[in-house]
C-alpha cells in the first residue's frame, strides 16, 4: 500500500516534466516515419536479374570486391536532409529466387543506381548478363495468404552483438575450385526441387552505415570487456577525472617487484586458446567494410502443394554459417507468423504473414525498429549471396548460352 502511495505521489509530482518527454519521442519517431515513406515514395526503383555464365570459376572473394565497390553509394547526411527531407542512404536487396524449381539471382536497387551497380558486378563477373526485369514478386494473387495460398516467412538477427562474427567462405575447406565447398549448393538443391505453385525468396537488404567507424567501435567494446579493459573512451575520461597526484602513481604502478606481477597478471597471459581465436576473429571482422544487414526469407505456395519441410531446410542452409562461440542467426520472434498467442490467436498470425509478404516486397525493415539491422561485413554477406561456381550442378540454373566477347575499340558513344 505505501509502494502504490509513493508511486502514486511521484506521478502526480512529475507528470508536468515527464509527460511532455513522452509525447515529444513519440511526435519525433513519428515525424521521422512520416518523412521516409515520403522520401521512399518518391523514389523509382529497378530490378536486375543477374544471369550466370556456363563457368564460374571464381570464389565468394570476387563478390566480397562486388560488396566493397557497391558501399560506393555511402553519403553525409545533414540535418535538414534526414529530418525535413526524409532522406536515408540507399538500401540496395540481394535476393535469391526459387519458383517451381527456377532458381535467380536479383539485385533490387534504385533507378539512379542501376549504372553503378551493373559497374561493380561486371568488374568482377565481366561474363555475366545483367537484365532489367519485371517484378517477380508480382507474380503471386496480391492478397496472401488467402483460402487458396499459405505463407510462412520470418525476420532474422544475430544471436549476439555484430562485433562477433558468423562462419564466412574461408571456413569452407580450402579455396581451390575443386577442393571448396560451396554454402550456396544447399539452397540450390533445396530450390530446385520447388514444385509448380511454390516460391522460396531470400533476402539480404543492404544499407552502408552513416558512421563507417561503428563496427570498429562495436569491436573495440566488445574486445575490452572480454579483456576486462576499459575502452579508449573510459580511459580518456578515467585520466580527466584523476587527479595530478594520482596520475603519477598510476603512471609509476609502485616497485619493480609490483610491476612485474602486473604484467604477468595481465588478462592476455589468462586467455584460454578459443578465447585468443574469438578476440582473433573479432579483430578481423571489423577490419573490413560493413553493412547494415537485414535478412529475411518467405515461402509461399497454393494449399495443395504448402509443405513445412522447406521451412526447415531453409533453416539448415541458414545454420551453415553458425559459429556457437562466436555468433549465430535466429528468427525474430516478433516476426514468426505462428506464436503462443492469448488472444486473437489466427488473426494475429493471419496479419504477420501478410506483413512480412508486404514488407519484402517494399524491400524494407518492418516500421518500428521491429528488427534492428545486424551489422555484417561484406565477407559474411559475400558467403550468403554470391554466384555459385561450377561445383554447383543446379539444373535449372539459369545461365548465359555463351561467353561474351569484348566490345571493338573506337566504338562512339552516345
Amino acid at each position: 500500500m505505501e509502494v502504490f502511495s509513493f508511486a502514486l505521489f511521484f506521478i502526480k509530482a512529475t507528470w508536468w516534466f515527464v509527460t511532455p518527454l513522452i509525447l515529444f519521442s513519440i511526435f519525433r519517431t513519428s515525424w521521422l516515419y512520416w518523412r521516409e515513406v515520403a522520401y521512399h515514395d518518391s523514389l523509382k526503383f529497378t530490378l536486375l536479374e543477374i544471369r550466370l555464365p556456363q563457368e564460374v570459376l571464381k570464389t565468394p572473394k570476387a563478390m566480397e570486391y562486388v560488396l566493397v565497390g557497391l558501399h560506393g553509394v555511402w553519403d553525409e547526411l545533414k540535418f535538414r536532409d534526414i529530418w525535413i527531407k526524409g532522406e536515408f542512404l540507399p538500401m540496395l536487396s540481394l535476393e535469391i529466387a526459387g519458383s517451381g524449381g527456377d532458381i535467380h539471382f536479383y539485385i533490387h536497387t534504385e533507378s539512379k543506381l542501376k549504372s553503378f551497380v551493373e559497374s561493380q558486378v561486371y568488374s568482377q563477373y565481366p561474363d555475366a548478363e545483367i537484365l532489367e526485369v519485371e517484378d517477380y514478386t508480382e507474380q503471386i494473387p496480391p492478397n496472401m495468404p488467402n483460402k487458396d495460398w499459405d505463407v510462412w516467412g520470418t525476420d532474422l538477427t544475430l544471436t549476439r552483438e555484430g562485433a562477433y562474427p558468423l562462419r564466412t567462405y574461408e571456413d569452407f575447406e580450402e579455396m581451390v575450385e575443386e577442393r571448396r565447398l560451396d554454402p550456396i549448393a544447399s539452397i540450390a538443391e533445396i530450390l530446385n526441387t520447388l514444385r509448380p505453385g511454390e516460391h522460396i525468396w531470400i533476402q539480404f537488404i543492404i544499407q552502408p552505415d552513416e558512421d563507417l567507424e561503428k563496427l570498429r567501435k562495436e569491436g573495440e567494446k566488445v574486445i575490452a570487456k572480454l579483456l576486462g579493459r576499459k575502452t579508449e573512451a573510459e580511459e580518456r575520461k578515467g585520466l580527466a577525472a584523476t587527479t595530478a597526484g594520482s596520475l603519477i602513481e598510476q603512471l609509476t604502478g609502485g616497485t619493480e617487484e609490483e610491476k612485474k606481477e602486473n604484467v604477468w597478471d595481465a588478462p592476455e597471459f589468462r586467455l584460454t586458446p578459443g578465447q585468443r581465436e574469438v578476440l582473433k576473429r573479432i579483430d578481423e571482422k571489423t577490419s573490413k567494410v560493413f553493412f547494415n544487414t537485414l535478412m529475411r526469407f518467405v515461402y509461399i505456395g497454393r494449399k495443395d502443394v504448402f509443405s513445412k519441410t522447406y521451412v526447415g531446410a531453409i533453416f539448415g542452409f541458414l545454420r551453415q554459417f553458425n559459429m556457437y562461440n562466436l555468433n549465430s542467426i535466429k528468427p525474430n520472434s516478433k516476426t514468426l507468423p505462428k506464436r503462443s498467442f492469448i488472444y486473437f490467436r489466427k488473426v494475429r498470425g493471419h496479419f504477420r504473414k501478410m506483413r512480412i509478404v508486404w514488407r519484402y516486397k517494399l524491400r524494407l525493415p518492418l516500421p518500428g525498429d521491429i528488427t534492428p539491422m545486424s551489422m555484417l561485413n561484406v565477407e559474411e554477406i559475400a558467403t550468403m549471396f554470391h554466384f555459385p561456381g561450377q561445383i554447383v550442378k543446379a539444373p535449372v540454373m539459369p545461365r548465359v548460352e555463351s561467353r561474351k566477347a569484348p566490345a571493338p575499340m573506337g566504338l562512339p558513344i552516345e
